[in-house]
């Protein structure tokens, strides 16, 4: 079967200013301009999605660990765990955290003002649509400048969150402040957790190895701290220990610009078996509620290993080969267990530890800013992101030199 020309390569100079006509229910009209493909692409020829940039952003409003943890005690006293409560949050392994609902004053008047079991879920979900469109615009916009895509070029938009709901919601609003096309196609990946950003890149490698011409940009978008949750019992207190607000963006295409795009080769999931009850995230009367037991670690520690190695020699790869890790603090117990687990130096996971100290848990976007980290600082793949989440369940990311 003769090769399918999907377009020649512009060059720099012209990539920004392509245009093409193009027919609408019967009218001849000017578009916006389309991405055109790079290349010939053979029927039935393998291609390998890339990601080409990643974009962060918190919101400018930022506290100490410590004054987070007089702020929570302050809100909700504890009745009788005060001191169990406040070495919760100083064995975190976090120094600040970002939030749309603290001040830098340390004042949070949206709980301040509510009643003894803080605001009512509407409430708190009628602010996440602002507060997540804000910080998704600014990663995106990052994500795309380090990317060297235009806006105009992005074919696919994924959203991501787990801390709000909208409708229309976070998608809508990036397709107007970043002026995206009418046309783009819109996917938006609910609820999943704090593994859901590997779950959209699995998607992004999807469409953009089923189409050449494919651009995708991925957005995740967190704003844990509307969540607040004003009781003393464990899960709530390693819950307001731990998370925070945060942005998060990746470009997906199988065109790469330049030679130092790392491929997307590879992306897997488990469910780790009898483990369903050792974390959850539901919808409370009073916000969001997380489930979490104290044997997670543990539980990973036993059952992350095979899986890992399994991942990896679908790849020949062991582990000794990955030069980078991109791990998902979950606490600073999950770094532990899951490092020594795979028998990983310390050194390993210091880039998740990093994130978590600066930035503290952001869910979904959290994994994204560790690979940011490790591909400014470290450069060296191959890369293995992994992530957790309710179930429990487990996503993995590989990313190599293609």
């Amino acid at each position: 079967m003769p090769p399918r020309d999907v377009g020649p390569s512009p060059s720099g100079r012209d990539r920004g200013r392509r245009s093409r006509w193009f027919s609408v229910a019967g009218s001849r009209r000017r578009s916006r301009p389309i991405a055109r493909a790079t290349r010939c692409v053979a029927w039935g020829a393998s291609v390998t999605a890339h990601l080409l940039g990643i974009g962060t952003a918190t919101p400018s409003s930022t506290l100490a660990q410590s004054e987070i943890e007089d702020l929570v005690i302050r809100l909700a006293p504890p009745a009788n765990r005060e001191r169990a409560i406040r070495g919760v949050f100083r064995r975190a392994g976090i120094e600040r955290r970002a939030s749309v609902t603290f001040e830098p004053s340390g004042a949070a008047p949206f709980f301040e003002s509510s009643g003894k079991r803080g605001p009512p879920t509407g409430a708190r979900v009628d602010r996440f649509l602002g507060a997540a469109s804000k910080i998704a615009h600014e990663a995106s916009v990052s994500a795309l400048e380090r990317a060297r895509v235009g806006a105009s070029e992005i074919t696919h938009l994924i959203t991501v969150s787990c801390t709000g709901f909208a409708a229309p919601g976070v998608e809508h609003a990036l397709i107007a402040s970043l002026g995206l096309r009418p046309t783009v196609r819109r996917t938006n990946i609910g609820f999943m957790g704090c593994h859901a950003a590997i779950n959209a890149l699995a998607v992004a490698k999807a469409f953009a190895e089923a189409d050449a011409n494919a651009r995708v940009l991925v957005c995740c978008a967190e704003i844990c701290s509307l969540h607040l949750q004003f009781t003393d019992e464990p899960d709530t207190a390693v819950a307001n220990a731990l998370f925070a607000d945060g942005a998060a963006a990746a470009v997906v295409s199988a065109r790469s610009s330049t030679d130092e795009a790392p491929a997307i080769t590879a992306t897997e999931s488990v469910v780790i078996p009898d483990s369903v009850g050792a974390m959850g995230w539901r919808i409370g009367d009073h916000g969001f509620e997380m489930r979490l037991a104290s044997s997670v670690p543990d539980t990973l520690a036993a059952n992350v290993p095979d899986w890992v190695r399994g991942v990896l020699d679908r790849r020949e790869l062991c582990v000794r080969d990955v030069s980078a890790w991109a791990i998902h603090p979950g606490g600073p117990r999950v770094l532990t267990s899951v490092a020594s687990a795979l028998e990983l130096e310390e050194s390993a996971v210091a880039a998740s530890r990093g994130v978590l100290s600066a930035h503290g848990n952001m869910s979904s976007a959290t994994v994204l800013f560790i690979i940011d980290e490790l591909m400014r600082t470290v450069a060296s793949l191959p890369l293995v992101a992994l992530a957790f989440g309710p179930g429990l369940a487990g996503e993995a990311l590989v990313l190599e030199q293609r």
